[in-house]
């Protein structure tokens, strides 16, 4: 093992697996810290927490935790990965693992780069950016969980962090990985812990990559990962998985859809005009024991449709709102996340095989219903999203973050098969 990452999220440990995957560094992914160590040698290992929006003492133990097992499988160099739109509370949970992980690995500066350019997360003069738009006016401002309302990454990371922040911005970037690297080496002398990074395009990136590669601790998005990807394997880390390992297959499939974010509620819209789709009666299913089995029985009538059937809880963001109104009493999202962990249980012992999830959250609780705890990476779907196939076992999952994949992802990604 070489490169060893943490992921604060399921979607997001899928999302860099694949680049590095697809850039020569063979990966297994592994959802939480194994009992055991993996069954096959890799170029990476990546473990997926479920820390993003936990107490930031619970995050910290549990990326803590995750190190400690990346140590004993001969990883030396580390990646804690978090959204690409920054996603945190003023409290964390980013700053306390960052510091967590810095100061376990004796490190005494990291990079903060959350720039993800394929899918149009880029940072300018320290400032990101979601296409056209500050992260402040982006639809992540009316997050449900983490409401973005700052762009400036400095001042994200103050609230968060206990040591201080400077910047490498884009005119020095443009000036080679040397450069960076002196920048970076000077940061480090004045005390400076965190270093944001400028980055507009994959070019940029890789001039970082270079310059970063001696770095014990890397932090950010996945977007540094493809060029870090390419470094270690051209030094010969990471050798090939066997064939047909992480191929998916064809099977009797299901999407699933919780994510209420811009692009899955298109997605979502987009599918139905193709395929069978059951939008959750959100009262039934905080209240009816029974209505799961309804939904299961309508999912199983549809098996055999040239699309799979789609079961969502998608909303508009004025429909959440007044879904959160009418139940004030219930944690409507748990709930519904809770459905559908025993929707997909009994969907598996059905038969089905083949999921695709739309939603962080809604993707880690139906990963730990099955009980899969180690994937192989499989093809690319979109940028940031692949089929995995788990390790021992037969299932096909595409897990996809709620604001990731093109209109059409849920097609694409059937139509890969």
């Amino acid at each position: 093992m070489k490169l060893g990452v943490i992921a604060d999220d399921f979607t997001g440990a899928v999302d860099i697996a694949g680049f590095l995957d697809m850039n020569g560094l063979s990966t297994i992914l592994c959802n939480g810290v194994p009992a055991e160590l993996p069954p096959t040698e890799t170029g990476a290992l990546v473990v997926s927490l479920k820390i993003r929006s936990c107490p930031p003492g619970q995050a910290v133990m549990e990326a803590l935790d995750a190190l400690a097992f990346l140590q004993r499988c001969g990883c030396t160099h580390f990646y804690y990965k978090y959204c690409s739109t920054f996603d945190s509370t003023h409290e964390g949970n980013i700053g306390p693992v960052v510091d967590a992980l810095m100061q376990a690995l004796q490190v005494k500066t990291t990079i903060i780069c959350p720039a993800l350019p394929v899918n149009k997360r880029t940072v300018y003069q320290g400032y990101l950016f979601v296409g056209e738009n500050l992260l402040q006016d982006s639809s992540m401002k009316d997050h449900p969980i983490t409401p973005m309302r700052d762009s400036k990454l400095a001042r994200l990371m103050e609230g968060q962090c206990s040591g201080t922040t400077t910047h490498i911005y884009h005119q020095d970037i443009l000036m080679g990985s040397s450069h960076i690297a002196n920048l970076l080496a000077q940061a480090q002398a004045v005390g400076a812990s965190y270093v944001v990074i400028d980055i507009l395009t994959d070019s940029d990136l890789q001039q970082l990559a270079t310059a970063v590669l001696p770095m014990r601790l890397v932090t950010g998005g996945s977007g540094l990962a493809p060029a870090l990807a390419q470094h270690y394997s051209a030094q010969g880390y990471g050798r090939p998985l066997a064939a047909g390992l992480a191929t998916p297959t064809r099977n009797k499939g299901v999407v699933i859809a919780g994510s209420c974010s811009q692009m899955t509620n298109q997605q979502v819209a987009r599918y139905l005009e193709k395929a069978a789709g059951l939008s959750l009666d959100i009262a039934r299913c905080l209240y009816e024991p029974t209505y799961v089995d309804e939904t299961v029985g309508w999912v199983l009538d549809h098996l055999q449709d040239a699309y799979a059937p789609l079961v969502y809880s998608t909303r508009t963001p004025v429909g959440l709102a007044e879904v959160k109104a009418q139940y004030p009493e219930v944690d409507v999202a748990q709930r519904i996340e809770g459905f559908f962990a025993v929707l997909a249980v009994r969907l598996a012992h059905n038969g089905v095989r083949n999921f695709i999830i739309a939603g962080g959250e809604t993707s880690g609780v139906v990963v730990q219903a099955l009980e899969v705890s180690a994937f192989y990476i499989g093809p690319q779907i979109d940028p940031g999203v692949s089929w995995v196939k788990s390790v021992g076992g037969d299932f096909n999952l595409a897990l996809k973050s709620g604001n990731f994949g093109s209109v059409d992802f849920f097609r694409h990604a059937q139509e890969m098969l």
